[in-house]
């Protein structure tokens, strides 16, 4: 199927203004998210996730490490979040709550039932863990050679690294489980900005069995061709909000 071809930077501006329409408070459960016609035949949550690419190009596109404009747009569509932005508030994602501590160094995040990955795997704590203690822990055995500057540049290091007085360099201190659905974040200093940090796309959560690639998120789109430097995304018809499943696919240049 033909789909029509759209700038990427310009399509995410119409997207993050109806991300704002859709309303939300921090803390609370929403299912603001960007707002598309649902296709008549979409499936549930848990239908048809066979995501093989339609294409034998291989896409690399981890959220973690990529550069460029449109690379960085496709992101939006094809990942989510913890957390991201409403207007100039955070609000949930794929955590429908959060709580953070009143000493301000806790974060505990209460993630969506029933969400699947591109991949057909399940969003649960686990896949959250795997994710951050890629991002934060250089030794982490799916950490690849991406150098995470992101996570650098909001955080401040990595695991192990400290300054010249033998503190650690990064605030964040580590990741736990609570329960299958449920994780806690530690920080070593109280970052008033931590959670809007947490909706920079770079901290997608991306599925375990997809670090680096193009089929691991829980977004609306989710990848299906790569021709050249043109991807074509398709409706994700698994995707956890029906309402929301786009009703058409797009095409858009990488570069």
């Amino acid at each position: 199927m033909k789909y029509p071809k759209v700038l990427f930077l310009n399509l995410l501006a119409v997207i993050a203004l109806l991300l704002a329409a859709c309303g939300g408070s921090a803390g609370t459960e929403t299912d603001a998210i960007p707002q598309a016609t649902a296709s008549g035949d979409s499936e549930p949550v848990g239908g048809d996730t066979d995501s093989a690419p339609a294409s034998s190009d291989a896409l690399v596109l981890d959220p973690a490490n990529t550069t460029g404009d449109n690379a960085q747009a496709l992101v939006g569509y094809l990942y989510e979040g913890l957390v991201r932005m409403d207007g100039d508030n955070v609000t949930g994602a794929l955590a429908e709550t959060y709580t953070v501590s009143e000493d301000g160094l806790d974060y505990i995040f209460d993630l969506r039932p029933g969400i699947k990955f591109h991949d057909g795997t399940d969003l649960n704590a686990d896949a959250v863990i795997a994710n951050f203690n890629r991002w934060f822990d250089p030794e982490d055995a799916n950490r690849g050679s991406g150098e995470f500057a992101a996570w650098a540049s909001n955080f401040g290091g990595f695991k192990g690294e400290v300054t010249e007085d033998g503190l650690a360099k990064s605030a964040y201190d580590g990741i736990e489980k609570v329960n299958d659905f449920t994780v806690l974040l530690h920080l070593n200093t109280i970052d008033p900005d931590f959670l809007k940090k947490l909706t920079d796309p770079a901290f997608s959560i991306v599925s375990p069995g997809a670090f680096e690639r193009g089929d691991g998120g829980t977004g609306p789109y989710r990848f299906s061709a790569l021709s050249g430097s043109t991807v074509t995304l398709e409706p994700f018809a698994g995707y956890w909000n029906p309402a929301a499943i786009p009703s058409e696919g797009m095409e858009a240049p990488l570069e």
